[in-house]
């Protein structure tokens, strides 16, 4: 079941569900990591802006640049999906919540999957990025308003996850093949 619970303070609590004896907090997710996911997800947006344009275009512009502020703002109001695709690799019966933290959107669910429907978990909202990139260089170059909103929000949709690819790489390297993971308080746990 999902719930939106709206605005919440920055030291609100999520009510945790109880971990196993054995369950062991995953090591903190690298800052570096997650600067630099961002940063190549900035870089390889700017580098299909560029083949589109000099490659496959002759340097004609195929953006309208008045209309990148309209699909920053489209690309900041997709993160809300972005918190609602985390959460759908879980339990179909557990309670999984997106809020407005700090003023950020948030995720959350307590039940413990598999360390693959973590991984999946982390990078579902990747789509956000490939999809609407996927079209920005299949539309035609006269297209110039649809291919800024796909360009811009595409765009943020690749950069935006840098956390979670941090994520799911600390997942990958730190957590044995057959585990679960689970929120609990101070973080991700392994079991």
């Amino acid at each position: 079941m999902y719930k939106f619970i709206g605005i919440i303070k920055a030291d609100y609590r999520y009510e945790y569900e109880p971990l196993p004896d054995n369950a062991r907090l995953m090591v903190d997710r690298s800052k570096t990591i997650a600067i630099i996911a961002g940063f190549l997800g900035i870089t390889v947006g700017y580098s299909l802006l560029l083949v589109k344009q000099y490659v496959l275009n002759n340097g004609e512009a195929v953006l309208n640049k008045p209309f990148i502020l309209l699909g920053a703002v489209i690309g900041a109001l997709l993160l809300l999906l972005h918190e609602f695709l985390h959460l759908i690799p879980y339990p179909e019966n557990s309670t999984k919540i997106i809020s407005i933290k700090g003023g950020t959107p948030s995720a959350f669910c307590s039940a413990a999957v598999s360390k693959g429907a973590f991984i999946v978990s982390s990078l579902l909202p990747v789509l956000l990025g490939i999809i609407p990139m996927i079209l920005f260089m299949l539309l035609p170059s006269t297209y110039q308003v649809i291919n800024t909103l796909l360009w811009t929000t595409g765009t943020i949709g690749l950069a935006s996850p840098a956390n979670d690819y941090a994520d799911a790489l600390r997942c990958l390297i730190n957590v044995p093949s057959k585990c679960k993971i689970q929120s609990g308080n101070g973080g991700f746990y392994y079991f």
